[in-house]
């Protein structure tokens, strides 16, 4: 991670590469965000302030200083003249280095961490700051260590290193003039008796149906095309739950349905058969903001349905601990891959819980739930080696692009073929000599047990390369809005388009990063 200590680096020339010249980074729209009819109430002589930087190797930083002069016309200039804390011009440090910054470099300090902060659990996949160089850098804690320290992943060096709790503070981004996510009030002790409702067992409820009600219902719901759930009385699938759309209704009672995950025998055409009124129901509420408990009925998305278990330990390591009384197996699941069991019971959803009241517990985050297939061993880089490579240049950070490795030049240094750009004459592949760092083995393929929901970290397939995105918005027909939050650009993609975000950290894939909730 760079240091600024005491100077800055030198100043590019500007001129492109040819690799810059064929890549092509989302167009920043948002280029004149700093341009505002008035300035910031913080904006002011003498405000202390927050100043990040836009130059290589300082992407992600915040320092502390102070305003000393600022625009005395919004038309004419964006500028402001700002004097560092921790910041010299001499190696003495008697002199604060003094510089001239664009306004939408500037922000309020952070909030202090709250006391109920200070109390919680910092989990692996949290967003941080870390206090490092005098400075407040943005990064990932990919480890909790058993001295009570952390390591964490700053993706603008590739760099892990280990902190101590009182070292690192939430992320939060300064948004509208709002802090995102919004500071966290206090919240009352949970109480003895909170903690062992916590652990009994919740008793199930008994659906009474009444059959004709649930007939009606599901006519005047359930019509062609209609996005519904399915379940089945075959023996070993009891209780669970699968994704399916009406084709059409058939008789007085049966509806004919087409699975989402499910397929025929020659692996390729969708499943499709007939459901009674009594199997058939529309998905549930979503309840993506609920964490759960030691005990709560849930659902878990598991081979292509949602099956009926119990949670029998919270968040550890990004999963929850479930147990299927059916099969008698316990696994773990990540947040994103359950959901809280609810009843279809004429016509209205029920949960099945003590007093009608969602117990949970208040460390529980949340991260998406995946199969990956088997892990590979950490690997050196041989010749011919398909890898992808991070660009150095200014614009494509948080891009990687397909290539294979050609050849090694000196300890450092690589060859490498790009498989979708090509060289200036736009028919050769691009070849391009890049830092050993800067290149990393393809992604394990991972296999989504459920669709993206917002906030979740994600590489979007753009411009022959995948850049690194936040889900923003749920689409119909499984697209998304995607936000780039290095040139504040939103773009719309198919699920197909998207995967989800890991890191290649210490020889193997790190997968549970999701960003800060906004």
């Amino acid at each position: 991670m760079s240091s600024r200590l005491r100077s800055r680096p030198p100043q590019s020339l500007g001129i492109s590469s040819p690799a810059k010249q064929r890549k092509k980074a989302p167009t920043n729209s948002m280029a004149t965000r700093a341009n505002r009819k008035r300035l910031p109430s913080y904006l002011k002589p003498g405000a202390t302030v927050e100043i990040s930087s836009d130059e290589i190797g300082f992407r992600g930083s915040w320092y502390l200083g102070k305003v000393i002069t600022t625009p005395s016309s919004h038309k004419d200039s964006v500028k402001c003249q700002v004097e560092y804390t921790t910041l010299f011009f001499d190696k003495e440090g008697t002199k604060p280095l003094k510089e001239v910054v664009d306004m939408s470099q500037l922000r309020p300090p952070a909030p202090p961490m709250s006391e109920r902060e200070k109390k919680k659990d910092i989990a692996v996949g949290e967003e941080v700051d870390a206090f490092y160089n005098d400075g407040w850098w943005e990064g990932d804690v990919t480890e909790v260590l058993d001295d009570g320290k952390f390591s964490v992943f700053f993706r603008s060096s590739k760099e892990q290193i280990r902190f101590r709790k009182d070292e690192l503070r939430f992320h939060r981004e300064w948004v509208d003039g709002t802090w995102k996510p919004p500071l966290e009030e206090t919240e009352e002790e949970e109480s003895e008796e909170d903690k062992l409702d916590d652990s009994e067992d919740e008793e199930d409820i008994v659906a009474r149906v009444d059959l004709e009600t649930t007939r009606a219902i599901a006519k005047q719901m359930f019509s062609s095309g209609t996005v519904v759930e399915v379940s089945s009385d075959e023996e070993g699938f009891q209780g669970c739950w699968f994704v399916a759309k009406v084709v059409e209704p058939v008789g007085e009672d049966k509806f004919l349905v087409e699975y989402r995950d499910l397929r025929e025998n020659d692996g390729i055409e969708p499943l499709r058969e007939e459901s009674d009124f009594l199997h058939i129901r529309p998905p549930p509420p979503r309840d993506e903001d609920i964490d759960f408990a030691v005990g709560d009925k849930i659902n878990a998305f598991y081979n292509d349905g949602w099956w009926v278990g119990v949670v029998i330990d919270g968040m550890k390591d990004g999963t929850v601990g479930i147990y299927f009384r059916q099969s008698q197996e316990k696994m773990r699941f990540g947040r994103l891959g359950l959901r809280l069991h609810k009843d279809w019971v004429d016509g209205t959803w029920q949960l099945p819980l003590k007093g009608g009241k969602i117990k949970r517990e208040k460390t529980v985050s949340c991260n998406r739930n995946v199969r990956p297939k088997k892990a590979t061993e950490k690997q050196a880089f041989s010749i011919g080696t398909p890898v992808e490579v991070s660009p150095e240049e200014e614009g494509f950070e948080d891009s990687w692009f397909l290539a294979k490795l050609i050849e090694y030049r000196g300890n450092d240094k690589c060859l490498v073929e790009y498989d979708s750009l090509k060289a200036e004459d736009g028919k050769e592949p691009l070849r391009e000599e890049v830092n050993v760092s800067h290149i990393r083995p393809q992604p394990l393929e991972s296999v989504m047990v459920s669709p993206f929901e917002r906030h979740d970290k994600v590489n979007a397939l753009y411009n022959d390369g995948w850049w690194v995105g936040v889900i923003r918005k749920v689409l119909a027909k499984s697209s998304y809005l995607v936000l780039f939050e290095k040139t504040q650009e939103m773009l719309r993609f198919h699920h197909s388009q998207l995967r989800l975000h890991q890191e290649w950290i210490d020889g193997k894939w790190i997968t549970s990063f999701k960003s800060q909730k906004v």
